[in-house]
């Protein structure tokens, strides 16, 4: 803060939250002299001189170890820095206690949200050092501007189709994952791979498979990049398409043969066509239904297994370590490393959401503060308290008449026209009318009895 204000700028201790120590520096810089303008706001004057020459040597002498401070070298504190020291414990001694040591800067995540940023951070170096272990060639250069513009142009629907599709092809077909074609050249094939490496890229994908996409179209195009295993690829889709067009062809001769068999004509080759349909073969059970396993054949295998277990056992702990292969060991880092990622976002959401939480009421505690003398239940408690209080006004306000009997007499006297109005009723002499109220109400059937 010293540092500030000698540099010209002004310091607003308003917003700290601790009081005494707001105190404390309001002392200090009304001893400095300095210049308040506003509500706790300070800045230097233009005549004075800078507060670190005059507090400097005080703060370095408290920073430095005790054996340095024995050290004549070390320049005594001024008059002035006296002066203010001894304000400053005099104030000390004035205000509360304070906390020797305040700590400034971010709020330390939990120990749950640590633990779990070394999960993912262990997770996926285990990851890489799999995929290094895996891949370690570089095989290809970066991609032209042209294919990289074309990816960029490219919107997240369409990278997300593409790490859909490269997911659900199978990883011993490279050129479906690549989506190329065996007859296209190699370098039609690297610029469909820039381009496909660009829209699937994790760091261009928000695409929860991005990664695994990634490495598959990796390894797929290094397969297709090698001379004798696309040989071997290309011999494999030769021989496949050739057994088929055969099927074909023979399935049009076998039509053709049996289409002359039920027209009576007879030519050579159609007896041997129509005898391999005829065959069925019988069906057999399988071989080890009938057979016996080579440890329990006499003469045989030894009883016991002399190969690692891959189950783990108790006491000897996951042992799969002994027998993973490469590909095995790079599958379980990567399944490690999303439940590790998972973990972590999910703690880290939690936090978010607190922290969310905690801002927003923040603000309302703040607006309700600035806006707001008394909360909206303390309004309506006290306007119902006025409304009570009204109405119990209007009632002691509205006194009853008296009457005329009041102070003549010591009660109220009976009087005949007024006191048997109340119990009166109205009735209606007419005949008539009572008979047929009377009929009505005793009628029973079609005979009516009339009364009165």
């Amino acid at each position: 803060l010293l540092q500030m204000i000698d540099d010209g700028q002004a310091v607003d201790i308003k917003g700290i939250s601790d009081g005494s120590l707001i105190k404390h520096l309001k002392k200090l810089f009304h001893s400095l002299r300095l210049k308040e303008s506003g509500d706790r706001l300070f800045l230097l004057p233009s005549n004075a001189p800078p507060t670190l020459e005059i507090v400097g040597p005080l703060i370095h002498s408290h920073l430095q170890p005790k054996q340095q401070q024995l050290d004549p070298s070390v320049s005594a504190p001024e008059p002035e820095c006296q002066q203010v020291l001894q304000e400053n414990n005099v104030a000390e001694d004035d205000s509360i206690i304070a906390p020797r040591r305040r700590v400034i800067g971010p709020e330390m995540p939990s120990a749950e949200l640590l633990a779990a940023a070394a999960k993912l951070t262990e997770a996926q170096a285990e990851l890489r050092e799999a995929e290094l272990e895996e891949d370690t060639e570089f095989f290809i250069g970066p991609p032209p501007p042209a294919v990289v513009a074309e990816a960029e142009s490219a919107n997240e629907a369409e990278r997300f189709e593409e790490v859909t599709r490269i997911m659900g092809v199978e990883a011993d077909c490279p050129y479906d994952v690549v989506g190329v074609n065996h007859n296209m050249s190699a370098d039609n094939i690297k610029k469909k791979y820039w381009k496909l490496s660009l829209l699937v890229h994790p760091d261009k994908c928000p695409h929860p498979q991005a990664h695994q996409a990634f490495i598959k179209l990796n390894k797929s195009f290094k397969e297709l990049q090698d001379p004798d295993k696309r040989k071997v690829l290309d011999d494999k889709i030769k021989l496949k398409e050739e057994q088929e067009a055969f099927k074909a062809e023979l399935k049009v001769m076998r039509e053709a043969a049996q289409w002359r068999r039920v027209q009576g004509i007879s030519m050579e080759g159609d007896d041997e066509l129509l005898a391999d349909m005829d065959v069925k073969e019988a069906p057999k059970r399988d071989e080890w239904m009938t057979t016996l396993p080579p440890e329990r054949k006499p003469g045989g295998m030894p009883m016991q297994s002399t190969t690692f277990s891959k189950s783990s056992k108790e006491g000897r702990g996951d042992t799969s370590v002994w027998t993973d292969t490469p590909s095995e060991r790079a599958q379980k880092a990567k399944t490690n490393y999303l439940e590790a990622y998972n973990e972590a976002a999910a703690l880290a959401s939690n936090v978010e959401e607190k922290n969310r939480k905690s801002s927003d009421a923040d603000l309302v505690d703040k607006y309700n503060k600035q806006r707001r003398s008394k909360s909206l239940v303390q309004k309506h408690q006290e306007d119902g308290a006025s409304r009570s209080k009204k109405k119990s006004n209007s009632k002691s306000k509205q006194k009853p008449e008296k009457e005329e009997w009041v102070g003549q007499h010591p009660w109220k006297p009976w009087d005949r026209e007024k006191d048997l109005t109340a119990g009166r009723k109205s009735v209606n002499l007419d005949p008539e009318n009572m008979g047929q109220g009377l009929t009505s109400r005793f009628s029973s059937g079609n005979f009516q009895r009339n009364f009165l």
